[in-house]
This record gives structure tokens, sequence and C-alpha cells, in this order.
């Protein structure tokens, strides 16, 4: 595997972690003096985001601050006749690795045996803002260019994405001017609070794909793991009759998990292009104090109810206010 420089090690080793709650205005760093071109608009500027995100050859180092820990990470992305392709893996601890590649993902780690899934969707570190349909996100984002400043070495714009309503976070993405390659991504509360934040630390391009990732390419994946489709699975006995703003159904159905063994589960998620929301509906197993139970990581919630024999749990970045509105309007089909 690729070797990285000492320096980064360094660079990383010298970032500082600043305690909770961080408020965005004393991280922004944004230099309003500086002049920003004005034949881009913020949406624009992160559709050029989009392309060089997805379409270009680049790696990137960065690291992730959750609750007051950081982990280093290294993304290498490429395309290889058309195809993206993308390797990824954490530079401390044990050996964790994965790529991305023709709709499979591969996955590599110290001490278990690897294997290659089916996926459709890119799991690479700012895959979500880089997928986004910024112009349908118009009913639920304002987009306003804040000024520009420096990310890892390199001169950056940054742009906010400003929540019209109570029911999702806001965001600031941060953009390498020359090359539109996103640098970093706050996600804020409503109370102007980082729950979480990436930040690229070292970042550099080619015109050319990696010859190492141009060579994993054609070598032979672990064996695809067909993971089991219940036979007996069908729609949700539940219905959802509100829905926050931008946000729609992808999924919903009925279906047995293992530590349900008896009583199927119903499953509801709901996703903005942004935020995916994961809904379970089944029966109660055990008896929660105060009929209801929080648990956070960052911008990230828990949120379980119980109501007579049923429960509901809730996960996916969102506020809680969304989950308790969600809550209220489930009702069983008639």
């Amino acid at each position: 595997m690729m070797k990285v420089k000492h320096f980064f090690t360094i660079l990383i080793a010298m970032i500082v972690i600043v305690s909770n709650p961080v408020m965005a205005e004393d991280v922004l760093e944004v230099d309003t003096t500086q002049p920003i071109k004005e034949e881009l608009t913020a949406i624009e500027y992160l559709q050029q985001m989009q392309k060089a995100y997805t379409q270009g050859n680049y790696e990137i180092i960065y690291v992730n601050n959750l609750n007051n820990k950081i982990e280093p990470k290294q993304l290498i992305h490429g395309v290889v006749d058309g195809q993206e392709i993308a390797y990824f893996r954490f530079l401390n601890g044990a050996m964790r690795e994965s790529l991305q590649y023709l709709q499979k993902i591969s996955y590599f780690e110290q001490g278990s045996p690897s294997y290659t899934l089916q996926s459709k969707h890119n799991r690479s570190v700012f895959a979500t803002i880089a997928n986004y349909d910024y112009e349908k996100g118009k009913i639920s984002y304002d987009y306003l260019i804040l000024g520009k400043g420096r990310i890892a070495g390199k001169q950056a714009i940054a742009i906010r994405m400003i929540s019209k309503d109570e029911y999702r976070y806001s965001y600031i993405v941060w953009l390498d001017v020359d090359t539109f390659l996103p640098l970093r991504l706050d996600t804020i509360n409503n109370a102007n609070i980082i729950l979480d934040q990436v930040m690229v630390v070292s970042l550099s391009t080619s015109e050319t794909i990696n010859p190492w990732l141009e060579k994993l390419s054609r070598q032979e994946l672990p064996q695809l793991l067909e993971l089991p489709v219940s036979s007996q699975e069908e729609s949700s006995e539940w219905i959802l009759n509100w829905l926050p703003t931008g946000f729609d159904i992808i999924k919903s159905d009925q279906h047995k998990l293992i530590m349900h063994e008896n009583e199927p589960v119903s499953y509801i998620m709901l996703s903005d292009g942004i935020v995916n929301v994961s809904i379970y509906i089944s029966a109660k197993q055990i008896n929660l104090d105060g009929k209801k139970q929080i648990v956070k990581r960052g911008s990230t919630i828990l949120y379980t109810y119980q109501r007579d024999d049923y429960e509901v749990n809730i996960v996916g970045d969102i506020p809680v206010v969304t989950a308790k509105t969600l809550i209220k309007s489930i009702s069983r089909k008639h």
C-alpha cells in the first residue's frame, strides 16, 4: 500500500482539538477582504465541486473531528475507462481499507477475511454533497458565499447551505478555488454549533490517474458476498403522514431481523439527497424508562419511542425535533 510521507504525520499531530461546543463563527477564519470571483454563484461553485470530486484524479489526507476525537484517513480517487475508482484507508491503528469500483466495494481489515459487496452508492468522504441536486435543494436551503480563507495550504472559498426550517442541519462547504475540490465540511445546528467536521490536511491532484490505483482496477477482487434476501419481505403496515420538505420515502417494507426472530419489523427509509433517515417499527421488547430514549453522536441521533405494544427507532443525521415530528405522524395502515 502507498506510504504516507512523514510530514503528513507531523501536520496531523499539530492539529489542535477544540473543546465542545464549537461555534461556527469561532473557527470559520473567513477573510472577507479578499475579492471573490463574481462570475460564479454559490450554486455554480458547488456544481463545479461535484464535477471535480467525481471526475478528477486526486489524493487527500483528511481528518474527522467528532466528539473531540480526531481520526486521520486517506482517499485516492481516479477514473478508469469512464468509471470512478476510489481507495480509502484509516491511517492509525489496525489496517482498515476499502476499494470502490464498478458498483462494488471491497473491504480489507486486519485479522478478518476480505469480502466484496454490491453497492451503487458512493460511500467516500464527501460523497453526499458531491451527489446532491443543488437546484432541487433550493426548496430546503439558501446558498450563501461567506468569503475566502486557507485550508490545507490552499486558497479556499466558504459556502454556507442554510436550512430553511428547523428539521435539518445547515452546512458550510469549503472548496479549493483552483481545483474546486472540497476541503472541509461542517455540519451546524440551529444554535450555530458545529456538530461534525471533516477537514482535508493535504491535497494533491494530477492530470493522469495514480498508476497504483490503475493497477488495483485490474486486480481480482475478494469474493462477492451475497446478502440473503428475505422471502417474507412485504409492504410496511405503517405509514408516515408527514415528511420534512425535500425528503422522499425511498424504501418501505416489512421483514424479519435477527434480534426480532418471531416478529416482523417495518422499515422506512427517507432521504433528501444529503441525509438518510432509517425508521424501524417493531413489537416492544423491553420497557424503557420514560418511554423514550435519545442517544447522540455528533449530528447523528438514535431516538427510541415506545407506545402501547410497539416501539419506534429512528436513526439519522437530523435534529431531535425532526424525529419527534416523524413519530407523531406514524400510523397503521387501515
